[in-house]
């Protein structure tokens, strides 16, 4: 299934609301995250935005949009290109390089979002759809 598009969201919802159930739930954390992914080829250019609800590490909520004047508000909110962002999934450009760099762009408590690396990091291998994504 090809990244970001609806059909590829809906089981990227299904695997998150699976991984972050509370029964599974690897972590403890209460956030909002929203990443905007900007200039989205299959998308006709626009910006795909993910929204991602979590308390106390259930993930109560996943939403996709489209556009990045749509994206909602949240604790944390990363913004990207398309094309850095399929090169840190993979593994082209590494993550700290990207943010770095400027190429992503993280707003909100960096310490606080130091404490949700690992939940991240859980939420970036569910996009990978156990193999199933095509970048």
């Amino acid at each position: 299934m090809k990244f970001l598009t609806v059909e590829w969201g809906e089981e990227f919802k299904k695997l998150l609301m699976d991984t972050f159930s509370p029964a599974n739930t690897p972590s403890k954390l209460t956030l909002t995250l929203c990443e905007c992914y900007n200039k989205v080829p299959q998308c006709g250019g626009n910006t795909v935005w993910f929204m991602y609800t979590m308390k106390d590490g259930v993930m109560t909520g996943v939403e996709r949009g489209e556009g990045r004047e749509s994206a909602p508000a949240a604790d944390y909110v990363s913004d990207c290109d398309y094309e850095p962002f399929i090169k840190t999934m993979t593994g082209e450009l590494s993550t700290t390089k990207a943010l770095m760099s400027g190429k992503i762009k993280l707003k909100g408590s960096l310490t606080k979002a130091l404490k949700m690396l690992d939940t991240h990091n859980v939420i970036t291998e569910c996009k990978r759809l156990n193999g199933n994504t095509e970048w």
